[in-house]
Formats: C-alpha cells, structure tokens, sequence
C-alpha cells in the first residue's frame, strides 16, 4: 500500500462536521446524524452540582495549573476532565518531553512558576530526567506526574470532576451563568462567575460564539506509545518497509522514560487528513493510530534482529493532537511577534522553543528559529471582548499558524494556564468583564506566585 488506509471507519470521517480549511463561528442549533434526521429532547431540569467562582474546563497541565492559580488568588474553584487523570497531552497522550527553561543564550530562567515546582516533585522521585541541568530540557515520567498533579488538586482545594465531559454552556446576555457536565451522575450543571476554557479544541469557546478558524493543512496528530525492545534503527526500518505493512512517508521521534531502562516513548507516525475537533475523524484517527503502532512493531520483529523483541507497555488513551481551532481573541500573536522576540507591557508567559509545523502530507518538521534570547505571549490573546466571563488557556488561544508551531509546546502553554487563573480570580473577585482585568495586576500576582514575569 502507498497511500495510508484509515480502515472501514474511514467513512465515519464523512458524516457531519466542519472540515479543515472551513470556517465556523458558532456552535451548531441542533445535532445531526448521517441521515440529516433529528430529535427533538423533551426539557428537563437539571441539578446544580457546584456553584463557585472559577471554574476550569479541561484538566490538562495547562487547566490544572490554571486552577491551581485561580485558586491561590483566593477563588473556589472546581476543574471538569474528561479522562481519568489529569495531564492532557502528557498524561493522556504520553507525551513526556517539557524544554527547556532557559533563555536561548541559557543565562537566564524564563519559565518558572507550576512547572518548575513539578519538576522539582518529579525529581525526589527518580522521575524526571533534565538534559544540561534543565538548561537543555526534561523527560518526564509522565505517570508520577499524573500523581502530581492529583496532588496539586488537593492541596489547593479545588474540586475535581474526573470522567466527565463538557456538554453545552447557558448564556444569559453574552455571559456564561453555567456549564452543563455529563458524568456516571447523568446531567448536571456546574455555576461559576468566570470559566476558564482549557479543553484544547475550545469547545466553551464555540459554544458561546467566539470567532474561529479550522485552517487547512492542520498538524496532523499522533499516537503515543511506550515500548520496550525495540531496535535503535527502528525509525530507519520503518522508512525502507513501510509499505509493506501499510504506512505512508512519515517522520517522527522518540524519548527515554525516566526510571524504566529500556523503554521508548515513540512518536513515530501522523494520523494525517484529520481534524481532531470533529467526533468521527477523530474516531477514525485514534483507530489508525493504533494500527500504525503495531505495524511498526511488526516492521521491528520481522527485521529488527533476532535479539529484538519489542513489547507495547502503555497506549496513549488519547491521540496526541497538535491542531484544531484557532481563536480570535483581542490581540493575535503573529510570526513576527515570535521570531523577532518582541516584548509585551501584558506579558504572561516565555518561550524559546522555535516555530515547528508539521507537514500535513509528509510529517516533516519545518523549523524557523527565533532572532533572540527568547519570545513572549501576552494576556490579550486569551481574552476577548466578546466573551466577558470566558478566559482561553492553551492550544486555541489566537495566533496565526507559523507563531502556533512555536508557542504550541507544554511548558508554554503551561504559563497560559496560570495566567488564566489568575485572570479569571481576579474577574471573579472585582466582578468585572476578563479583558478589563488590569494586566499588571495580573503580572504582579503571578510573579509572587513564583512564575518568571519579564
């Protein structure tokens, strides 16, 4: 086979959705299956579970750590995750690498603040690997790291929904009153002054109307896998047999697992033509997925040596997704803005990690470095005047693609999420609209918080 095949669920990608490259701007008024019929649901009413001042969908490293900080700013605060655990792309996704820390010229620590105090956990227990003394970046256990932050949960009160999903908001004139949860409970409804929107794919965002866009050629996602055995020329044996065993042209990478010799956590295939935000490519995707990691396990048993014998430990209970939607929030950080590290009065948050888009046809990473010690990302790209009481933390916060490819990574989206913490507390306390929340306040708390404010 030359081309990849996405098996019979290939044709649940053509049933509904918005597809990449096409544009939308509000959520749909009612769902629609295959054969475009509709039901209508009878009303109901439906219990409020918890009535706070922040509450954080999406518990990701980014919505934790945006919890985590609501709450230090004196909020209560309750957190909705979808998955059993917190940690997102890490956690969830198992993808274990946080760069570095430092400036590009590694004289001054940049990003600080969640985490560098997690890391700092990770290391009491052998579970965290630093490259040149954190200067180069770090490999995480991200199991312990799981535990961590479950930690981080309890100990600043906030209160968790784990296996819960994110159905709909209510809007009363523009302003979000509450989110309705489905859980094991059935429906119910979470009531909080301000909410923080850290599910990845913006889905509060959409559904209270904030502008977006599905760019075409987004960054196809990956499956993560943890294996042990596997030869060191596997990515090689992967490129000569791949179409023997079904898989496309691609390129990818791999990491150590802290504390577990021998074993790699792979990222070596794109589930490419999906957009992650739609249920059924998305379903497709995490199908195929699976399949590429035991094709190029075979690809290894059958010519990686005789001493090679490689065993799948852990699958990603979610593909790895690097690109949905994008969202138009006050200010859009721009190419130019990263590559030539320009600074900004409402500065959250640093990075140096360059501009990294992923091919959408050949998986190729195509890398721009940045003219300077390092880049900033300001508060105005996760609030809008559009949506008063919803912050952006995270992946969907506005940017145009190239400035995407560098900001994307964890320990940058990671400062988002304390800055919408914060941002969002400090909405909650003064009653007042997220983009008129003075910046420098915010700035001042998060720097007393231990973050690196520039």
């Amino acid at each position: 086979m030359k081309r990849r095949t996405f098996l019979s669920v290939a044709a649940l990608a053509g049933a509904g959705g918005a597809r990449a490259g096409e544009k939308e701007t509000a959520a749909p008024s009612s769902a629609k299956v295959a054969s475009g019929l509709t039901i209508t649901e009878k009303p109901r009413s439906v219990p409020i579970v918890q009535d706070c001042d922040v509450c954080v969908l999406g518990g990701s490293c980014t919505g934790v750590f945006a919890a985590v900080r609501a709450a230090q700013t004196g909020a209560k605060v309750a957190i909705v995750e979808k998955q059993n655990a917190f940690g997102g792309v890490a956690g969830s996704g198992l993808v274990n690498v946080w760069h570095k820390l430092y400036s590009n010229d590694r004289k001054e620590q940049i990003i600080a603040g969640l985490t560098h105090q997690v890391i700092k956990r990770l290391e009491k227990i052998n579970a965290v690997r630093s490259y040149r003394a954190g200067k180069g970046g770090f490999a995480l256990n991200t199991d312990e790291l799981k535990i961590e932050l479950d930690r981080l949960v309890i100990e600043n009160k906030i209160t968790p929904y784990l296996h819960t999903f994110y159905a709909a908001p209510q809007v009363d004139r523009g302003r979000v009153t509450a989110v309705f949860i489905e859980n094991k409970n059935g429906r119910q409804a979470i009531r909080a002054k301000v909410f923080v929107d850290a599910t990845g794919d913006g889905d509060l965002a959409r559904g209270v109307g904030l502008p977006f866009e599905i760019r075409k050629g987004l960054q196809p996602p990956t499956t993560c896998a943890e294996i042990s055995g596997l030869p060191n020329s596997t990515l090689k044996l992967i490129m000569k047999h791949r179409e023997e065993f079904g898989l496309a042209p691609d390129h990818g990478w791999d990491s150590i697992v802290p504390g577990a010799p021998g074993v790699k956590m792979c990222a070596y295939m794109h589930a490419f033509n999906t957009d992650a935000s739609d249920a059924n490519q998305l379903t497709a995707a995490e199908i195929e997925g699976r399949r590429q990691v035991r094709a190029y396990m075979d690809i290894a048993r059958k010519y990686g040596g005789e001493k090679n014998d490689p065993c799948l430990l852990d699958l990603g209970s979610h593909i790895g997704i690097r690109e949905t939607r994008s969202f138009t929030a006050n200010y859009k950080l721009t190419e130019t803005d990263v590559l030539t590290c320009k600074r900004f009065p409402d500065a959250i948050a640093n990075g140096t990690y360059h501009i990294d888009v992923h091919d959408p046809k050949t998986g190729k990473f195509k890398f721009k470095e940045p003219k300077g010690n390092f880049y900033q990302i300001p508060l105005s790209v996760l609030v809008s005047d559009k949506a008063p009481n919803v912050v952006l933390a995270g992946r969907m916060i506005s940017t145009d693609r190239s400035a995407f490819g560098g900001i994307r990574v964890m320990v940058n989206l990671n400062q988002t999420g304390e800055a919408a913490g914060v941002t969002a507390a400090l909405a909650a306390s003064g009653a007042k609209p997220v983009a008129r929340v003075d910046a420098q306040s915010v700035r001042k708390h998060l720097s007393k918080l231990g973050a690196a404010i520039i």
